[in-house]
């Protein structure tokens, strides 16, 4: 429940502030605690006014550049958004997605717009019960200037994995594309002719694919297989984009390794594999995943999970 700014050495550069009760404190000081009962700091975001959004387990804190609390946000469904489940738009707005289990799909699903850099949230959308199970991602598009949402995960003939696009400021959505495990995806990339992502399929028998849609057509061109579900993507600000794979025990895994991948335009290659750790999937899935606002940087940086020989280790390119 700590969090402070390094360098790309490594070496504390802020001061570091802290959030949450004592207990939490506590619970977050351990690796197993703090990853079991999904305790500690999940989401970073720094808004334009220079406060900071923070989300903890059922909590989001918007700290000044002080580090005191000056808004906490409670009362959404789930633990957490999804990892990319937050968007700060370039006009300053927070987008905010519902991550909930809903297995029975009994749940609205709802997403959250903030226009005064966290002070409040209104929701600006809800999908009834029975509709999705749950919102995967909210992005923001520096090519044409809009937002994509990606919801998930089955449904009849897979209905719940749908890609939206927004270009008024999530006040309306339009469906691009549904129907198939193919539009399911944790988040996108991006390139100026196309959308990228990887699928997250790892828990049904559909292979895992690699997807880039066409802008113009809005057509699906599947480029290779994965050899487990899609975890983390990120779009680099110097044109490179990196997708990585997780470990989730699902039917279609080819192995127990999480990987990390470097995408050309075209094709894949892999730079780094990691098994999963001896600890009960329960605990933490195998996963790499990259850090919001990567679109703003040129050095790559991700983080280990529940894997062996990093349980919880940030990556920095060198």
């Amino acid at each position: 429940m700590t969090f402070y700014g390094v360098s790309y050495v490594g070496e504390c550069i802020t001061p570091k502030y802290h959030i949450g009760s004592i207990i939490e404190r506590l619970i977050g000081t351990f690796r197993l605690s703090r990853q079991a009962l999904r305790v500690g700091i999940h989401h970073l975001l720094p808004l334009n006014n220079g406060n900071i959004l923070v989300t903890a387990k059922r909590k989001t804190y918007i700290l000044d550049q002080k580090g005191r609390v000056v808004n906490v946000f409670m009362g959404y469904q789930g633990n957490k958004p999804g990892h990319q489940g937050i968007c700060l738009a370039p006009n300053g707005s927070i987008f905010f997605g519902e991550y909930l289990l809903n297995g029975d799909r009994s749940k609205e699903v709802n997403l959250y717009r903030s226009n005064d850099n966290g002070k409040s949230f209104q929701v600006i959308k809800t999908f009834p019960a029975g509709d999705i199970r749950h919102i995967h991602f909210i992005k923001w598009d520096p090519y044409e200037k809009c937002l994509w949402m990606g919801t998930g995960d089955y449904g009849e003939n897979n209905h719940e994995n749908r890609l939206y696009r927004s270009f008024d400021n999530g006040d309306s959505w339009m469906l691009i594309g549904s129907g198939s495990q193919d539009w399911r995806a944790i988040g996108v990339c991006f390139t100026p002719t196309h959308l990228v992502w990887g699928t997250d399929a790892g828990s049904c028998p559909d292979t895992v694919h690699l997807v880039r849609m066409s802008r113009e057509t809005h057509e699906l061109e599947l480029l290779e297989d994965f050899e487990g579900p899609c975890h983390g993507c990120a779009s680099f600000a110097d044109g490179r984009v990196f997708f990585s794979t997780g470990v989730e025990g699902g039917e279609n895994e080819k192995d127990n390794m999480s990987r990390l991948k470097k995408f050309d335009g075209v094709k894949t290659e892999n730079l780094l594999e990691l098994r999963k750790d001896h600890w009960p999937l329960i605990i933490q899935y195998g996963v790499m995943r990259f850090p919001l606002g990567t679109d703003q940087c040129s050095r790559t940086v991700f983080t280990s999970m529940g894997l062996k020989g990093h349980g919880e280790t940030v990556m920095i390119e060198q």
